[in-house]
């Protein structure tokens, strides 16, 4: 009986770390989904962010109010630029891995001073609990997931 709730538990947390296809829904974050989460700061401005899948560029710029990276009860409106073609759509997930809403966005922006690759969109995120949060963003030829560890 050991064995087999070992087996399913493993094949559960595999799941939650696999990356999706492009065209596929995000998956259910986990904290273990979070073993290497996204961190602002690791290129450019303190309060940038990059990812970089083999078919898209995601670039992030938060701009407060809350702080960076977000605690609990923060408010951040993130400015994403992000390669590929079509509109975005984001799906943002709680550490317990429900959908949440967005506070607003995401909302395409015609021009910006922020020159990073890829068109440009403006959202807010409120993280009202701590942990591993996902955001899936999607365009119709690209997709990247970002986790945010929230304290």
């Amino acid at each position: 009986m050991f064995t087999r709730t070992v087996v399913v538990l493993v094949c559960v947390l595999g799941a939650g770390c696999s990356s999706p296809a492009p065209y596929r829904s995000a998956p259910v974050s986990t904290t273990a989904a979070c073993v290497a989460p996204n961190r602002f700061g690791a290129v450019g401005a303190p309060n940038e962010i990059h990812v970089a899948t083999p078919d898209a560029q995601l670039w992030g710029l938060a701009l407060g109010p809350g702080h960076v990276p977000p605690r609990v009860g923060d408010e951040l409106k993130i400015v994403w630029r992000m390669t590929g073609t079509g509109p975005l759509s984001i799906v943002f997930r709680a550490p317990d891995g429900r959908v949440r809403p967005l506070v607003f966005g995401p909302e395409r922006h015609g021009s910006s001073s922020y020159h990073r690759p890829g068109d440009e969109w403006g959202t807010g995120f409120r993280f009202p609990a701590r942990g591993c949060w996902h955001i899936h963003l999607a365009r119709n030829d690209a997709a990247v997931d970002v986790r945010l560890v929230v304290s």
